[in-house]
């Protein structure tokens, strides 16, 4: 049936491929008048006409055909019986049923038994109908085989190709694309593009490959996929960007002989290659220009002559003890021509090429990484004076004050001392979470694998919860520091129990790149969703109006992002994604 009405379509115009019809009606009058309208709605049309039923399988054997219109009673066969032995041979064109016996009852077979469209005959208006049908159903079909002779060209492609959806999804992949990384196809269809790569190669997708993509509609370069069995593959990848948000990717896997090539003509990184012994042997472009060297000079040198940081012993001993294709990861101190150096981050892999060792460094300079850390280190030692003022010059005093109230209780009975009690309970507090603010950026990361579950039931047992309630649905670990990923609990769990009431349920769960804390309490309206994560925001009259202020600042220091959106049960849900 025709997916729009049938008063909305439009009938291939001349200037489109000719379109060969099938009439068959046992009444030579009719199935002549129906060929003479179609041929005059449709100026491209080509028709035969057909008054034994019987004897359409064999024309439709003998000629090209792209459409068959067939009557519904036509003794002995049916028009339902004709479709039946057209299927059965194999002929899948379109096929209209252009009856005078309309009923509901032939209309529910007809529709049942497969045909493309069912219209009952009339006036001579009914003709411009089938003719509009003929063509949509014509042009359809013709889009159909056009989209299957692309599949199969796709199927008989060497190189992997695969089809991703704008959620990471794969939609489609070829058998070349599934054998690149050792698995079945029916193991990649539904699955994220993350299960071809391990977790290095994948923060790399997420920040430098994906972002540029998107940029520039398209990537090309040298990648590392995994296999089932977590093999690494050196692969060629061309990612090209589709209008609906998702890409295609051409993968090729890359022979251990091919892969040093493959990176002197795409790396924009220094590319140096080496023996065991530490003399090199090649050098990319790229290499030159940021060493000011000619390639016959620095092939004529060893490793120490331009690593300021490496020792030959230990670098050999390194060396001998690095798996093969198996990357490694440090920082190093080049130095140029000129004598100057510059800090770079080194990806050192050991091949064997040719049954002798080869090491291939990657450099990447970090001149700017660096000079932001000082400045990071700097901003740190200054939130440190910060944290000392706070912690010495205010704490004493608030304490002196504490001291002196309780003293001063038991002399006086004043409506006036809760009051102050408060107050300086509240200044205790703020100085709390200004220490906090201070020593999350004074403090030294230390990331570790922390599973979300354990971290999420640490917190709660630190937070008055009164009654409460915890559930946790999320198993899952994250790359975090330990210390600061409890504060962000902490602070969250608080927050609920605060603004939802004693006595509500906070839920921890899984998304799919982080996780969410809710509450089932009152929720947040959508106007202020953003400005709680303002300093100084509160709508309870005893908080500080720090503490989301503090899992934010908890957040950015990861990388993540924290939003607020409302929980299934109404009650506000704080989701924290970019997570890896």
């Amino acid at each position: 049936m025709p997916t729009a009405p049938l008063s909305e379509l439009v009938p291939l115009d001349a200037g489109d491929r000719r379109v060969d019809v099938l009439v068959v009606d046992d009444d030579e009058q009719v199935a002549e008048m129906t060929a003479t309208f179609l041929e005059r709605e449709l100026a491209n049309a080509r028709t035969t006409t057909l008054t034994d039923p019987a004897a359409a399988v064999p024309t439709l054997r003998a000629e090209q055909f792209d459409c068959i219109v067939s009557d519904f009673d036509m003794p002995p066969l049916s028009g339902l019986e004709l479709l039946e032995r057209v299927r059965g041979a194999g002929i899948e064109i379109p096929f209209v049923l252009f009856t005078s016996k309309g009923s509901e009852e032939i209309a529910s077979r007809a529709i049942s038994a497969g045909v493309d469209e069912y219209l009952q005959k009339g006036g001579p208006e009914t003709y411009s109908v089938l003719a509009n049908a003929v063509a949509n159903l014509v042009e359809k079909h013709r889009a159909e085989q056009e989209l299957r002779q692309g599949y199969r060209a796709l199927e008989s492609a060497e190189e992997g190709i695969g089809i991703i959806d704008e959620d990471g999804v794969y939609r489609y992949v070829n058998e070349a694309y599934a054998a690149v990384y050792d698995r079945d196809r029916t193991e990649l269809i539904g699955e994220h593009w993350g299960l071809l790569y391990p977790d290095d190669e994948a923060e790399r997708f997420r920040e430098e490959i994906l972002p540029e993509l998107e940029r520039e509609g398209s990537w090309r370069g040298i990648s590392t996929g995994i296999t089932s069995d977590g093999e690494r593959v050196p692969e060629r990848l061309v990612l090209t960007q589709m209008d609906d948000g998702g890409h295609v990717c051409i993968v090729q896997e890359i022979s251990r002989g091919e892969r040093v090539e493959a990176l002197f003509e795409l790396s924009p990184d220094i590319v140096v290659v080496h023996d065991a012994d530490g003399d090199i042997l090649d050098v990319n472009r790229r290499a030159c220009e940021e060493l000011g060297y000619e390639r016959e000079a620095l092939v004529d040198m060893s490793v120490w002559d331009v690593d300021a940081t490496a020792d030959p012993e230990r670098a050999r001993s390194f060396w001998q003890e690095l798996p093969i294709d198996t990357p490694r990861r440090f920082e190093g101190r080049l130095e140029r021509a000129d004598g100057s150096t510059f800090p770079v981050e080194i990806h050192l892999i050991r091949l064997t090429v040719n049954g002798e060792d080869r090491f291939v460094a990657i450099d990447r300079d970090i001149t700017e990484r660096k000079a932001r850390e000082e400045e990071l280190l700097r901003k740190n030692e200054r939130l440190e004076e910060f944290s000392s003022v706070v912690s010495h010059d205010l704490r004493n005093p608030l304490q002196v004050a504490q001291g002196r109230l309780e003293l001063l209780a038991e002399e006086v009975d004043s409506e006036h001392i809760a009051d102050i009690r408060g107050a300086l309970d509240r200044m205790g507090t703020l100085i709390d979470d200004l220490l906090a603010i201070a020593q999350e950026g004074a403090d030294a990361m230390e990331f570790e694998p922390v599973g979300l579950e354990s971290i999420a039931r640490e917190a709660w047992a630190t937070v008055e919860t009164g009654e409460a309630s915890l559930a946790v649905d999320a198993d899952g670990r994250v790359e975090a520091d330990r210390d600061q990923l409890r504060q962000l609990f902490e602070n969250l769990f608080r927050n609920s129990v605060e603004h939802a009431g004693p006595d509500c349920t906070v839920t921890v769960g899984a998304l799919p790149d982080g996780f969410f804390v809710a509450d089932d309490g009152p929720g947040v309206p959508e106007s202020d969703r953003e400005a709680v994560f303002d300093p100084g925001y509160s709508t309870n009259s005893e908080g500080t109006g720090f503490g989301l202020n503090i899992v934010r600042s908890v957040a950015d220091a990861h990388g993540w992002t924290v939003s607020l959106t409302a929980s299934d049960d109404g009650g506000a849900r704080f989701e924290i994604t970019g997570v890896a």
